[in-house]
């Protein structure tokens, strides 16, 4: 086995045994619904039959570490940078607004899908996230200069 077949699988077991332990003074049944530590206790066990597959995977067959081709990184790294667009143009043009921007820009420039499918994708999205978010949860959001 690889250090990179091990380590993660050892940081996963690390974060699930941190998770079981910081939640094990929560109640785990609240009356007829689950209590608060039902959901990481779940993850906690979840993560470590992960980690043990992972690790019995790792012993199986010893692979090769395939790395993408140059191009597929700079597609992941010019996401991740218009992600990072998103909540640092959200003070300025308002969260809704940057989002419709970062969407876009993934439909369009990053993904090349044609314009009106990408549009009607980024209105439905747009409308949806405004509706839930705005309209029916009431989550303050970032309303930015032209206050939407």
């Amino acid at each position: 086995m690889k250090p990179s077949d091990v380590i993660p699988a050892l940081l996963m077991l690390a974060l699930s045994a941190a998770m079981a332990l910081e939640t094990r003074s929560l109640g785990y049944w609240a009356d007829t619904t689950p209590g608060p530590a039902f959901l990481p206790v779940w993850l906690a066990i979840a993560g470590t039959l992960l980690v043990a597959l992972r690790i019995l995977e790792a012993r199986k067959s010893p692979r090769r570490t395939v790395w993408p081709p140059p191009a597929a990184l700079i597609r992941v790294a010019v996401i991740v940078a218009g992600l990072a667009g998103v909540p640092l143009l959200a003070p300025l043009l308002g969260l809704v607004p940057s989002l419709a921007l970062f969407i876009a820009f993934l439909l369009l420039a990053v993904l090349r899908q044609p314009f009106w499918p990408s549009l009607a994708a980024l209105a439905i999205t747009m409308g949806l996230v405004y509706g839930i978010f705005v309209g029916w949860l009431g989550v303050p959001v970032p309303k930015g200069l032209l206050g939407i």
